[in-house]
């Protein structure tokens, strides 16, 4: 693999700050991209088998019906994540990524002048859509998501909308099922609706044995889920995001979802649902998990102890690793002498979204990329450490 070394691109951000997204966009023509969390890793063989069929299933994309194929790619997309199927299919909405199924939910809180209680940390999108439609924003504290916390929090914060992220980016921080319960029943007592975005569920080595839409459906709640497929497939940028609602919130959710496109390109649901369905046939811990294992390996095996410490473990139910810096060193610093290095990462800056500060001593590495990759960008964030602590003796 040829090393390509860049410096930062020289373009001003007419934001006057650097998100998120802008540092993944930099990163894409840069040789050692660990910026981004979509999945970017090598395909296995069955994978490239299925990619050898695109002509195949071009046509037979064609000749099917959009309903017969998105009932087909639910099916499946169920069936891998444990959960039941509504009988009303209607309540399943596709889009073309996450993000346009985000815009979405915000402009029902926005239209509706909902405040909003959002997770801390989490990846930046999120809050920068909803504060660019002027959503009034609340910060709700990972740690206080658990099951004795929890009413407490909500009931200072009095939101009208509670918005997680679980698995969540970029921690790894899961719901269990007492804490989902909780949060639930939380939200029916406040009349509060809950979105939860579960675009990591896949990354989870077991399923988690229980089922979130059961719970959803039974307790009554109002409630948005988000799912994904950019984050746990390798189709280069082939993806469809998902809206699930429930049934008091379908009339509005349909009308912005109507607003936003006709359909998901039939072409692109068959070739999900052949990845899916090849995850179905041979698991996770086959077909989605090894090169993000392996190259939580690789940056153990690399990156020193006594300059970065690993927050999420190895079996972690995210697509990225979460490290602390070494006391006194700046992410924001770290970041761009590791990019003037030629390898990208994210500073945790971004993702406390309401107080930056907090995230000065951390930094989210991707991991869902070639192994090859992330052996010389584990090695350039080495140096990148070293050099820095040097600078400082």
């Amino acid at each position: 693999m040829t090393s390509i070394r860049t410096h930062c691109s020289n373009l001003p951000n007419p934001l006057g700050h650097t998100t998120s997204t802008t540092y993944e966009r930099r990163s894409l023509d840069r040789a050692v991209n660990l910026s981004d969390a979509h999945c970017r890793q090598p395909l296995t063989a069955s994978q490239n088998d299925i990619v050898e069929r695109f002509p195949e299933l071009f046509h037979e994309a064609r000749e099917q019906s959009q309903s017969d194929l998105e009932e087909t790619f639910l099916a499946a997309f169920l069936h891998l994540a444990g959960e039941p199927m509504h009988a009303d299919v209607s309540r399943y909405m596709l889009s073309y990524s996450a993000s346009s199924a985000i815009t979405m939910v915000v402009s029902h809180c926005a239209r509706a002048g909902k405040r909003v209680a959002l997770i801390e940390p989490v990846f930046d999108n999120i809050s920068s859509i909803l504060r660019r439609e002027d959503v009034e924003l609340v910060p709700l504290p990972e740690q206080d998501c658990t099951v004795e916390r929890l009413p407490a929090a909500m009931a200072r914060l009095e939101p009208a909308v509670i918005w997680l992220v679980s698995p969540n980016n970029p921690t790894g921080w899961t719901l269990s099922e007492a804490e989902f319960r909780t949060l639930v029943q939380c939200c029916v007592d406040r009349r509060c609706t809950l979105v939860l975005d579960a675009s990591f569920r896949f990354f989870s080595p077991q399923p988690i044995g229980w089922s979130q839409y059961e719970i959803l459906e039974e307790s009554g709640v109002s409630y948005i889920v988000l799912e994904d497929t950019g984050k746990t497939w390798p189709t280069s940028e082939i993806k469809v995001g998902l809206t699930v609602c429930s049934p008091d919130m379908y009339k509005d959710m349909y009308r912005l979802h109507d607003d936003l496109l006709q359909s998901v390109s039939p072409f692109h649901i068959r070739v999900l649902t052949e990845f899916i369905e090849d995850s179905c046939k041979n698991g996770v811990e086959h077909s989605i998990l090894p090169f993000v294992l392996q190259n939580r390996d690789i940056l153990r095996s690399i990156l020193p102890d006594g300059e970065l410490e690993f927050l999420t473990d190895l079996r972690s139910p995210v697509s990225v690793d979460w490290l602390r810096l070494r006391e006194g060193c700046d992410c924001e610093r770290f970041v761009h002498e590791a990019i003037r290095e030629g390898v990208h990462v994210l500073p945790g800056t971004n993702f406390y979204w309401n107080q930056p500060e907090r995230g000065r001593e951390f930094v989210r590495v991707a991991l869902a990329r070639d192994p090859r990759l992330v052996l010389e960008g584990a090695r350039l964030l080495r140096d990148t450490a070293t050099r820095l602590t040097a600078k400082e003796a």
